[in-house]
């Protein structure tokens, strides 16, 4: 009687056919999913489309008030900057239009358009509150202008980010697509053996596909938390400052540059608020941060840290060059800052106080920086306020005791 071989070939064969028939159809599924990677990331573009016209419906309509036409509504001016940032949160966060931002890239470009987009609407309401809109012919300020155009860039950039997000997702799937086929080509030849082997990389590919979400699940969270902005001014918070500034450290150690920290306080702030109410307190703290605003550059960093205080960022190639440009912007602010800052109820006039530390020459450490340019500032209040000090290891040692023991000049109790 005639024995039946072990292992028919039979076994192996229509196992590898059914196995090269699920791999054709995961290459259709695939092939598929590329066509679609643009109409599945169609609603991001048109978003940043939508808040670019958003932006400059506003902007038109403001100088279209201000040069004094009828029926222009003011609502409908903060209301087109209203609903962008509605748009850009919508895109941050996910909802059933939108897939929300998981690439890192691409939520802090949505977190730079957002803060540029809150502080565009601040500067468009302070402009229309400080506006005769009885006068005609009242043309957009040089400055106002720049913020448009730099929100625009904003807009621009977050939809270059898409752009080429979606074409590494496209290309992601045309490799996917030919590692398939090539795989299809070799499956005819293949033993069981392989399929395991499949199964198994497959299954290898699943948990480190798992791990990544996770890892960037949980980027995001922290991301989330760090993108708050002070409600007042439109600045970085003292959550974001620490981002930045951790980002910013890194730089000076991958590119061997160098950063100030500057910690600036303003001088007799208390009384205006013990004197005209806090609302004027407030409209003077907005109007600094305009004022200081107005001589940054790009890549400088302000934040409020808390009350009247302010952190001031700054990076240069040099410890000289950046001395030199720190003294400059303080100088130009100082400038400005001898004409009151408001000049309802009555003119107020202000000066701030401020200390400097420096990375990595005092220290690489986010707090540390903080806390030596908080004594090279209160130091400088102690020397006769107004001043700007950096801070010198060796005196600040020397010192340290009186800068704890000491008391308060008379007319510091009231701040």
């Amino acid at each position: 009687m005639k024995e039946t071989a072990p292992g028919s070939p039979k076994i192996p064969l229509v196992v590898t056919g059914i196995t090269a028939s699920l791999c054709l159809f995961l290459v259709l599924h695939i092939e598929s999913t590329s066509k679609n990677t643009l109409t599945k990331y169609l609603p991001w573009i048109n978003a940043t489309a939508e808040i670019k016209l958003e932006a400059t419906m506003a902007h038109l309509r403001l100088e279209k008030l201000l040069s004094g036409e009828t029926g222009i509504d003011v609502e409908k001016v903060i209301g087109h900057l209203g609903q962008a940032e509605q748009l850009t949160v919508a895109m941050l966060d996910g909802n059933q239009n939108y897939h929300s931002f998981a690439d890192p890239v691409l939520r802090i470009n949505a977190n730079q358009l957002l803060y540029q987009l809150v502080s565009f609407r601040n500067g468009t309401i302070n402009l229309i509150a400080a506006t005769d809109l009885n006068s005609s012919n009242v043309r957009l300020s040089r400055n106002y202008d720049n913020n448009f155009w730099t929100l625009i860039e904003k807009i621009d950039d977050l939809e270059s980010a898409i752009q080429n997000y979606v074409q590494e997702e496209k290309k992601t799937n045309d490799s996917s697509l030919l590692l398939l086929l090539l795989a299809i080509s070799g499956m005819t030849a293949i033993s069981i053996i392989s399929i395991a082997k499949y199964t198994l990389n497959r299954a290898n590919y699943i948990r480190q596909l798992s791990d990544a979400n996770k890892r960037i699940s949980e980027q995001n969270v922290q991301l989330l938390k760090s993108s708050q902005t002070d409600q007042l001014t439109g600045l970085p918070n003292r959550q974001m400052l620490l981002t930045i500034a951790k980002q910013m450290l890194g730089r000076v150690h991958r590119q061997k540059i160098c950063m100030s920290l500057t910690f600036i306080d303003l001088d007799f702030f208390k009384p205006i608020n013990d004197e005209f109410g806090h609302s004027v307190g407030d409209k003077v703290l907005v109007s600094l941060t305009t004022t200081i605003k107005q001589h940054l550059r790009d890549g400088d960093v302000l934040a409020r840290l808390a009350g009247d205080e302010f952190i001031l960022l700054l990076q240069e190639n040099s410890i000289e060059e950046l001395e030199r440009s720190l003294e400059q912007i303080l100088g130009r602010i100082r400038s400005c800052l001898e004409d009151p800052i408001i000049h309802h109820p009555k003119e107020i006039h202000i000066r701030f106080s401020a200390g400097t530390a420096v990375a990595p020459s005092h220290s690489m450490e986010f707090d540390q920086l903080l806390h030596f340019a908080d004594l090279a500032m209160y130091e400088s209040k102690k020397q006769g306020r107004g001043l700007h000090y950096f801070y010198d290891s060796a005196a600040f040692q020397k010192n340290s005791v009186e800068l704890v023991t000491e008391p308060l000049a008379p007319e510091a109790a009231t701040e």
